[in-house]
């Protein structure tokens, strides 16, 4: 039976990351198995992870608390092939030196006390709410964004656009989504190119994403400030009802009275929202939605009493 490492490359475009999976494979003889692991996986064995990521949280955390064992990505065509401490640079060559750094790791020989862990900062909860409301600060310009699985792609939030990242096909994500500033290299990639418009891409991501989803009051009146794109037929018709009853000004209780559809599925409606500022909280007094009240027996009879009363029947 082969033995097996697992080993997550992060944060590279798609081209070089095959080339670099190729090259990385070559390196160990028949008897080992290569798993090509993502960052989440709990058993990983060694990361390798774009230079421009580092400090994120998620990469400080597998780094400074887990201790995996890792090398930072850097381009550099002059020391290609070599390793600086915890620095390997790009292009990727299989060096002596680099082959003998991953026999060391597969055989768990500790990293040198020699080499300089830079540990930006200690791994914290992303605030996530946050995070997207950077993606809706059209100052930021141009970013990349990731999540624990890898690139998502750029996003330009001046002019409110998302180009996916070729070859994936990205639905939903979870708490670890972040981003980076893109460099003028990456932007330039997709600057002929006519992305996905960012409201529409975000909403549809957050919906699908049941991981992130909040709670919140049923009680809180909200007013709706677009109308969100749904991008699946199923889900649709829900939506589309749920938003118009928001048009007006709404709590999710009444919503729930008027519609007949379940509090879990508005509240999934109002978390997302709130995300990508669909929403916004109003005060009751400006709700306009009006639910219409069966009156009970007990009143009917009431009233049909009176009624008989007044003419004396």
């Amino acid at each position: 039976m082969k033995e097996e490492v697992r080993i997550a490359i992060f944060g590279l475009s798609l081209n070089v990351l095959e080339n670099m999976k190729q090259k990385v494979h070559l390196m160990y003889d028949d008897m080992v198995h290569i798993h090509w692991a993502n960052i989440a996986d709990p058993k990983l064995d060694i990361l390798l992870v774009n230079d421009m990521f580092f400090a994120s949280p998620t990469i400080q955390n597998l780094v400074g608390t887990q201790k995996i064992p890792y090398l930072r990505l850097i381009n550099s065509n002059d020391k290609s092939g070599q390793i600086n401490g915890d620095k390997l640079f790009l292009p990727f060559i299989a060096s002596d030196e680099i082959r003998k750094w991953f026999k060391d790791r597969y055989l768990q020989v500790p990293v040198s006390s020699k080499v300089e862990r830079v540990i930006a900062y200690r791994a914290k909860s992303l605030d996530i709410h946050k995070v997207v409301q950077e993606f809706l600060n059209e100052r930021n310009g141009n970013l990349q964004i990731f999540d624990s699985y890898g690139n998502m792609g750029l996003m330009n939030t001046r002019t409110e656009q998302v180009w996916m990242e070729t070859g994936k096909n990205i639905q939903s994500t979870d708490a670890t989504l972040n981003y980076t500033y893109a460099t003028m290299q990456m932007a330039q990639s997709v600057s002929d190119i006519q992305g996905l418009d960012l409201r529409y891409w975000l909403w549809n991501t957050l919906w699908k994403s049941e991981s992130v989803i909040k709670d919140t009051s049923s009680k809180v009146f909200y007013k709706l400030q677009y109308w969100p794109q749904p991008s699946t037929a199923k889900d649709r018709q829900d939506i589309f009802k749920i938003a118009a009853c928001f048009e007006r000004g709404a709590s999710m209780v009444q919503i729930e009275k008027k519609l007949s559809i379940s509090m879990p599925i508005i509240q999934k409606f109002v978390s997302a929202a709130l995300f990508a500022n669909v929403l916004k909280e109003i005060d009751e007094s400006e709700a306009q939605l009006i639910i219409e009240e069966k009156p009970s027996e007990n009143v009917l009879r009431g009233f049909f009493g009176k009624l008989r009363l007044k003419l004396r029947l």
